[in-house]
C-alpha cells in the first residue's frame, strides 16, 4: 500500500516538473538554511560544556558601583582572591588564576628561533587543570608549583621543537627567565573559549613581573581571571550571599565599590559584559531566522499545492466513488508531502555542506560539521522532516481530502479550490511581510557597522603603525624614536601603554585641587609628549606636555572639565590633580577635545593623559605615506635596538575595526539570509504567477484580438501580486521599526532609523516581486493570441 502510495505521488511529481521542481527546491534552500543556523547556534550553545565540572565551575566576576551611580562590570578579579577563597571557604572545591599576558619566546641557545605570542599564553596555577577537562600525554598539574615551568599543548611542541617528546627542554621568556618544558597536554577541542597553548607557572609570573600587585586587594586587570568549581551546584546562592561580608572584610571602607559575584561557565561565552564572544540575542534571533526560512519554504508548497488542487479533482472524486475513504485521500497526499520533503532533504544537506563551506571562509567563523553520530543533529533532522511534513503537508490534503466528489468527477473541483483563494493570498502576505523586516534590519545592521568603521573618533587612525615596545629602558627608546623619525615616510614616533581608543585601558578616582575624591572614575592614557602630534589630538585650551619620564604635567579632555564642574577649559589650566591609578599629582598644562576613548558601544569618559616611561607598552608610527619598505625600514631599526625580540606591527585603523567584528558578523549574517527570505519568497511567487497566467490564457488572447497592448496585459497580470506586496510591507513596517531600533539600543553611538531605510525596503522587495512575477507575465502577453484561444 505504501509502495504504491509513493509510486503515485512519485508519478505526479515527474507530470508536474515545474510546481514539482520549484516546491523542491523551496524546500531545500528553506532546511539548508534551517540546518546551516542550527549547526551555528549548536556550536556556541556547546562551548566549554564538555568540561566534566562545567556545571558547577564559575568565573569570580566584579561590579564595581561608583558614587555617581554608574556600574562597570569587570571580569578581572585580584591576585590574592583565588587563593583566599579556597582557604576560607569549605564550599570551593578549586580555585585557579589565568593571567594572559602577551610573551616573546626564544626556542635554542645558538641563534634561537623566536616567537611572539599574543593570545596563546597564559600563567596559572594547577587547579585550572582541576577545573577545565585536559588529556596529559606527559607530566601533570603539580609541576606548575614550581617556578620557571611550563605546559605546552602539542601543536605548540611541534612548532617550537618539531616534535612532542619534548619534557627536559627550555623555552627563553621575554629574555628573561628559562623554563623547562614539564609537562605536555593534547590540544583542545574547538568548542572552548579557553585557546590556551602555553600554560606557565605563577611563581614565573612573579619572577617575570615583581611589581605587579599581588598583595594589592585593589589592583585588578582585565587580562587576569579567577575560576572556581564549588563543591555542589546548590551551594552557589549560599556563597555568593557571603560575598558582601567577604568585601567588607578586604576592602573596608572600599567594600561598597566592589561587588563579588559568580559568573555560570555556561554564560561567559554569551555575557558581552564581561567580554563574551557572541549575544544570547544573537542566538535567538539565528534561531527564529531558520525557523521563518522554513515557514517561507513550507507556505509556497502549501500556496502551489493548494493552486493546482483542482487539477486533481478527477482523481480525487473517482477514488471516492471507488469506496476510499477521506481519511485514506488525507494519508495519501501527506505520503506525497512526505516524498517532496525526503527529495529536498538530500538536497539540502548537500547544500549546507556547500554553504558550510563558504561562510567559514567568507564569515571566519567556524561551522560545525554535525554527522550521523551526533544525537542532538540527527534528533533536529527528524524533528526537522515531521515539522514540515505536517507543516507544508496538512492544509492542502485536508482541503484535498474535503473534495465532494460528484462536482469533482464533472470537473469543478476548481470551484471548491478557489473558495481557498484568500489563504494563498495570506501566506504571500505573511512570506513578503517577514521578508520586508529581513531586508530593513539587515540594512540598518550593516549601516550602523559602517557608521562604526567611518565615525571620526577624534583621532587620526589612518596611517599610524603600532610596534610592541619590549623594553622601557630610557636609552633604548630614545635613539628607537630618533633613528625611526629620520626614515622619510615617518612623521612622529610616539610611546603609550594604549592608543586614545582601546578597548583595554585603566583608570581610577581623581582628587581635584583641595577636593575631596570625585565619585565619578576618569580614564588615563599613559603616553608621552608626541601622543598628541601622533594621533592628531585636538587641544582647545593650553599646551602639549613637556618630554618627561614620569608623571609631572597632564592634559584633560573636555568631557573631564565638566564633571569638575568648571565652567570652561581654560579655569583647568595650571590646577593640580591627583591621578588614583598612578598615586602621584600633577599640573592640567592642556585640555584635548573630547575623543572616543573606548568602542561605540560606550558613551565618551573623562581622561586623563600623562607621562610615565616604565608604563609604556607600544610604539605608534605616525607615517607621511605608505611606501614599498617602509615597514622594512622601521624592521632594520628595531631589530638592532631590540635584537631579542620579535618585530610585529598592526594598523591602527584594523584594530579599531576588529572592534567591531561582531557587528560585521551579524551583518553578513542578516544580509545572506535576508536573500535567502526574499529568493523562497519569490520562488513561491513565480509559481503562483505561472499557475495564474495558465488559468487566464484565453482571457489574454481575447484581451490582445480586441487590442490590448503588452504593457496592459502585464500590468493586469502583476497587479493582484504587487497589491500583496505593498499590503505585507504596511503591515511589517511597525514590527521591522520595533526589531531595528532594539538592536540599535546597545550602542552610545548610532544611526537614526531615518524614512528612506523603509522606502528603500520597500521598492527592494517590491522591485523583486514585480520582476519575478513580470517576467512570466511578459512572456504570456507576447504569447500568439492563436495559440492561446486554441481548445484544451
Amino acid at each position: 500500500m505504501l509502495r504504491n502510495s509513493f509510486k503515485i505521488a512519485f508519478r505526479n511529481l515527474v507530470k508536474n516538473r515545474i510546481y514539482s521542481g520549484i516546491n523542491i527546491a523551496g524546500l531545500a534552500i528553506g532546511m539548508a538554511g534551517a540546518i546551516i543556523i542550527f549547526q551555528l547556534v549548536s556550536y556556541h550553545l556547546e562551548v566549554d560544556h564538555y568540561h566534566r565540572n562545567a556545571a558547577r565551575t564559575y568565573r569570580v566576576v566584579v561590579d564595581l558601583h561608583l558614587e555617581d551611580g554608574s556600574v562597570e562590570k569587570e571580569k578581572g578579579s585580584a591576585y590574592l582572591l583565588h587563593e583566599t577563597l579556597k582557604k576560607e571557604y569549605g564550599d570551593v572545591e578549586s580555585a585557579s588564576y589565568l593571567a594572559q599576558k602577551e610573551l616573546t619566546i626564544a626556542v635554542g641557545n645558538t641563534n634561537p628561533k623566536k616567537f611572539l605570542e599574543k593570545e596563546t599564553a597564559a600563567f596559572t596555577n594547577p587547579d585550572f587543570f582541576k577545573i577545565f577537562d585536559y588529556e596529559w600525554l606527559s607530566g601533570n598539574a603539580a609541576v606548575l608549583n614550581a617556578p620557571n615551568t611550563v605546559v605546552l599543548t602539542e601543536r605548540y611542541a611541534r612548532k617550537y621543537f618539531g616534535k612532542t617528546n619534548v619534557i627536559g627542554q627550555y623555552i627563553r621568556i621575554n629574555n628573561q627567565e628559562n623554563a623547562v618544558v614539564a609537562g605536555i597536554i593534547k590540544d583542545y577541542p574547538e568548542l572552548t573559549d579557553f585557546k590556551r597553548d602555553i600554560f606557565v607557572s605563577l611563581p614565573t609570573l612573579k619572577k617575570l613581573m615583581p611589581e605587579y600587585g599581588y598583595q594589592d586587594w585593589g589592583w585588578i586587570d582585565s587580562g587576569r581571571e579567577t575560576y572556581i568549581t564549588l563543591r555542589s551546584v546548590e551551594d552557589k546562592a549560599a556563597f555568593e550571599k557571603q560575598m558582601p561580608a567577604f568585601s567588607k572584610r578586604y576592602y573596608g571602607a572600599d567594600s561598597k565599590v566592589f561587588h563579588y559575584h559568580l559568573q555560570e561557565l555556561a554564560d561567559v561565552h554569551f555575557n558581552v559584559d564581561y567580554g563574551g564572544k557572541i549575544k544570547y540575542s544573537t542566538i535567538i534571533m539565528l534561531g527564529s531566522v531558520g525557523l521563518l526560512l522554513v515557514l517561507i519554504a513550507c507556505f509556497n508548497f502549501i500556496n502551489l499545492s493548494t493552486a493546482q488542487a483542482f487539477k486533481r479533482g478527477k482523481e480525487v472524486g473517482v477514488r471516492k466513488v471507488l469506496g476510499v475513504s477521506r481519511a485514506q485521500v488525507f494519508w495519501l497526499f501527506i505520503q506525497e508531502t512526505a516524498l517532496f520533503t525526503i527529495i529536498s532533504f538530500v538536497l539540502a544537506i548537500a547544500l549546507s555542506g556547500m554553504m558550510a563551506m563558504l561562510l567559514t571562509d567568507w564569515l571566519g567563523i567556524h561551522i560545525q560539521n554535525s554527522g550521523l553520530t551526533d544525537f542532538g543533529f540527527v534528533t533536529f533532522i527528524l524533528l526537522l522532516l515531521v515539522f514540515v511534513v505536517a507543516m507544508a503537508g496538512f492544509y492542502p490534503a485536508v482541503m484535498i481530502s474535503n473534495f465532494n466528489p460528484l462536482l469533482a468527477i464533472k470537473g469543478l473541483a476548481g470551484q471548491q479550490v478557489n473558495g481557498h483563494f484568500s489563504v494563498r493570498k495570506g501566506l504571500v502576505v505573511v512570506q513578503f511581510a517577514i521578508s520586508f523586516v529581513m531586508i530593513a534590519v539587515s540594512m540598518v545592521i550593516i549601516l550602523q557597522a559602517r557608521y562604526l568603521k567611518n565615525k571620526d573618533l577624534g583621532v587620526d587612525k589612518d596611517l599610524v603603525l603600532h610596534i610592541n615596545l619590549p623594553e622601557t629602558e630610557s636609552g633604548k627608546v630614545s635613539t628607537f624614536r630618533n633613528e625611526v623619525t629620520r626614515l622619510k615616510d615617518v612623521a612622529s614616533v610616539s610611546f603609550f601603554r594604549t592608543p586614545p581608543s582601546a578597548q583595554l585601558g585603566s583608570g581610577g578616582s581623581i582628587k581635584f585641587e583641595n577636593r575631596d575624591w570625585e565619585k565619578f572614575v576618569a580614564r588615563s592614557r599613559v603616553a608621552d609628549h608626541n601622543y598628541v602630534k601622533t594621533y592628531g589630538l585636538k587641544l582647545v585650551a593650553g599646551r602639549n606636555v613637556v618630554a618627561s619620564d614620569t608623571l609631572r604635567e597632564l592634559l584633560i579632555n573636555q568631557k573631564l572639565v565638566k564633571a569638575l564642574g568648571l565652567k570652561s577649559p581654560d579655569e583647568a589650566l595650571n590646577r593640580r590633580l591627583l591621578v588614583g591609578d598612578a598615586d602621584k599629582t600633577g599640573v592640567i598644562v592642556g585640555v584635548l577635545s573630547d575623543f572616543n576613548n573606548s568602542d561605540l558601544y560606550t558613551a565618551i569618559e573623562p581622561t586623563v593623559v600623562y607621562s610615565t616611561l616604565k608604563y609604556y607598552r607600544q610604539a605608534g608610527v605616525k607615517l607621511a605615506h605608505l611606501s614599498s619598505g617602509t615597514i622594512q625600514d622601521i624592521e632594520r631599526v628595531w631589530s638592532k635596538q631590540f635584537p631579542d625580540n620579535v618585530f610585529q606591527h598592526s594598523f591602527y585603523d584594523d584594530e579599531i575595526a576588529r572592534f567591531y567584528q561582531r557587528e560585521e558578523l551579524t551583518s553578513h549574517l542578516t544580509s545572506l539570509f535576508a536573500l535567502l527570505s526574499v529568493f523562497l519568497s519569490c520562488l513561491g511567487l513565480f509559481g503562483l504567477a505561472v499557475f495564474s497566467i495558465e488559468q487566464r490564457t484565453k482571457e489574454i488572447g481575447v484581451r490582445k484580438v480586441l487590442g490590448a497592448s503588452v504593457m496592459s496585459i502585464t500590468g493586469l497580470l502583476s497587479k493582484d501580486f504587487l497589491r500583496l506586496v505593498l499590503i505585507a510591507i504596511v503591515i511589517a513596517s511597525p514590527a521591522a521599526y520595533y526589531f531595528m531600533d532594539k538592536w540599535l539600543q546597545d550602542f552610545a553611538f548610532r544611526i537614526d532609523i531615518e524614512w528612506w531605510i523603509f522606502v528603500v525596503s520597500a521598492l527592494v522587495a517590491a522591485g523583486i516581486a514585480l520582476a519575478t512575477v513580470s517576467f512570466h507575465s511578459v512572456k504570456a502577453a507576447l504569447m500568439n493570441p492563436v495559440e492561446s484561444l486554441k481548445s484544451e
